[in-house]
């Protein structure tokens, strides 16, 4: 399934390999599908996301739709950078996801994936008995009794029936479990960048994604471009630990073939 609003900007460094679920916004939804690689190999599910901040213009900085009992973190050390014109900053969340991007969210979305492969290898088992009946029937089917090829158009139809309904509910249970492991670093990301915009003086944050998908960017100084520096600062002043797991979905296992962990079972003790 291809999506038509995908977000433009650079795109993560698995994105641009050909591999992955497409990821894009839907109002204030993360919309994640499943594309096979170009290259015809194993598809790879992934996080891109991206425009996760929802919203195409952060006016007072990201203020609106915080918790407001919520205490942001300190103020990012060093010295602030240069203004820029007009007081107004660009920043590109495209960018957040990348390698060298925020990496609590790269880890989160690390782990979503870890949560998701047995059930990719199970659509992707599924996707190539499709196929392989689809071509069966294109090869065989001059040949056959019309009650031959009726059966087999008709195991067709049933396969592909069952292929699509389970990569629909796998889309579904990967972009809840997406949302439900990123939505802590969201609302800490919403809370320092006023932080960060504050100390320097910066009164707007425009996000570049959705005005270009808009139309609505015609210039931007490169001075005006907090992205990078942005990152910097938030990943040193919130480093990566390996004990935070996204949280598992609520409603129902986010991968019905997903593996159980192993149960350590004790050695019998020898007789003396």
């Amino acid at each position: 399934m291809r999506c038509s609003r995908f977000l433009p900007m650079r795109a993560p460094a698995w994105r641009r390999r050909g591999e992955g679920a497409s990821c894009l916004l839907q109002g204030d939804e993360v919309q994640c599908h499943f594309v096979k690689s170009p290259r015809g190999k194993r598809m790879r599910i992934v996080s891109l996301v991206i425009a996760f901040l929802g919203v195409g213009c952060f006016a007072s900085v990201w203020a609106q739709g915080q918790p407001q009992s919520q205490t942001p973190p300190p103020p990012p050390g060093g010295t602030p950078a240069p203004v820029p014109v007009g007081r107004i900053a660009v920043i590109n969340t495209n960018a957040f996801f990348a390698d060298d991007g925020i990496q609590q969210l790269v880890q989160q979305a690390r782990r979503v994936n870890e949560m998701f492969k047995d059930k990719e290898a199970e659509l992707n088992a599924l996707q190539q008995r499709v196929e392989s009946l689809r071509r069966e029937l294109e090869t065989q089917g001059p040949n056959l009794t019309p009650q031959a090829r009726a059966d087999k158009q008709e195991a067709l139809e049933q396969l592909e029936r069952e292929y699509q309904r389970k990569k629909e509910d796998a889309e579904r249970a990967y972009q809840r479990a997406f949302r439900d492991a990123v939505a802590p670093v969201r609302e800490r990301i919403g809370a320092f960048l006023e932080t960060y915009a504050k100390s320097r003086g910066i009164t707007i944050v425009l996000e570049v994604a959705n005005l270009v998908q808009a139309g609505g960017l015609v210039y931007v100084d490169p001075a005006a471009d907090i992205t990078r520096d942005f990152i910097a600062e938030y990943n040193k002043a919130n480093p990566v630990t390996t004990s935070s797991a996204p949280a598992a979905p609520s409603a129902e296992r986010p991968a019905s073939g997903a593996r159980s962990p192993a149960t350590t079972q004790k050695a019998p003790a020898r007789k003396p």
